[in-house]
């Protein structure tokens, strides 16, 4: 697989690949910290889009049929480690583990841009099959990403960030901004706790919305339903109080009563369970001990055989 040649104006230059499109694409990487608590909801969609056309500008490294050779070993690679749910904005990890294993090196920035450009052109409608965008279209509409497309999908409630600038009419101005926000939130103990409890109170409103909006839309994905769910008990566990009601006390066990070693006799009087319950405790202690001891020999025998055995 080589490089496609540079192309040639009508003057008979080169118009060369300027070095800055040949890097490797800047790839944004997740973070477990809360976006959403230090900007507007809207602002990371935006970012990833701007980042995206970035990359999607500049010449091809790859020509087509080189290309299609690699996307199907990547496919089947990926079919492999079941991480076909993998997308694109998010390849990069799985693009770095196939390409180790390739025998050709792949530089997998320009990989990943070459990727991502004929994907623009193979999706615009022109060119896009019909058998393939209802595949496509179809992993979209069972996926969480289309529950905000649902009319009658709540709408989450503003971050504590959010809610406390609304509540102060602070402008948004940029991510700098948020520090002095934040800043302000730690200083401000009672106007923060205000907006904790504002919070609070919205989300136990807006739980309820999301278990009748499960219950109104039985038709959901399995995946639209998990995602749904698992929102319900992250929310719940965070903001809906604990039962307080006292628990009933749990009912004492009773231990069982050891007994000591068996013996011969105490094996009889097990037998005779039922003789001589009319008769008081010593009365009948003596008409048992009398009646064991005229037992034949081999009675008392198997008796003390069995009382060794257990």
């Amino acid at each position: 697989m080589g490089k496609r040649k540079n192309k040639v104006d009508t003057n008979g230059d080169d118009l060369k690949t300027p070095k800055s499109e040949l890097k490797k694409p800047k790839i944004e990487k997740g973070t477990d910290s809360d976006a959403s608590h230090s900007e507007p909801d809207d602002y990371e969609e935006d970012h990833v889009d701007a980042e995206e056309s970035k990359i999607e500008e500049g010449q091809y490294f790859y020509e087509p049929d080189a290309l299609r050779k690699l996307i199907d070993s990547l496919t089947a690679f990926s079919e492999e480690r079941k991480s076909i749910s993998v997308s694109v904005h998010n390849m990069e990890k799985l693009v770095t583990e196939w390409a180790s294993e390739q025998e050709e090196p792949i530089d997998v920035g320009l990989f990943i841009a070459d990727f991502r450009r004929y994907l623009k052109l193979a999706t615009k409608y022109k060119n896009y099959r019909v058998q393939d965008a209802s595949v496509t279209l179809s992993h979209f509409l069972g996926s969480d990403k289309s529950l905000s497309h649902f009319k009658s999908m709540p709408e989450k409630p503003q971050t504590k960030v959010q809610l406390y600038m609304k509540k102060n009419k602070i402008p948004f101005t940029g991510l700098q901004a948020m520090k002095t926000v934040h800043k302000k939130m730690q200083e401000d103990v009672e106007g923060t706790h205000e907006v904790d409890e504002q919070l609070r109170e919205l989300t136990q409103q807006y739980i309820p919305q999301l278990q009748e909006f499960l219950k109104s839309h039985p038709d959901l994905s399995a995946e639209q339903q998990k995602f749904i769910q698992t929102k319900i008990k992250s929310l719940a566990k965070k903001f809906v109080p604990k039962d307080t009601t006292p628990k009933t006390p749990k009912t004492p066990k009773v231990k069982p009563v050891k007994r000591g070693a068996e013996t011969a006799y105490s094996l009889f009087c097990r037998t005779m369970f039922e003789k001589y319950r009319d008769l008081s405790e010593d009365e009948r202690e003596k008409k048992l001990q009398k009646k064991f001891r005229k037992l034949p020999q081999d009675s008392i025998t198997l008796y003390e055989n069995l009382a060794l055995s257990l």
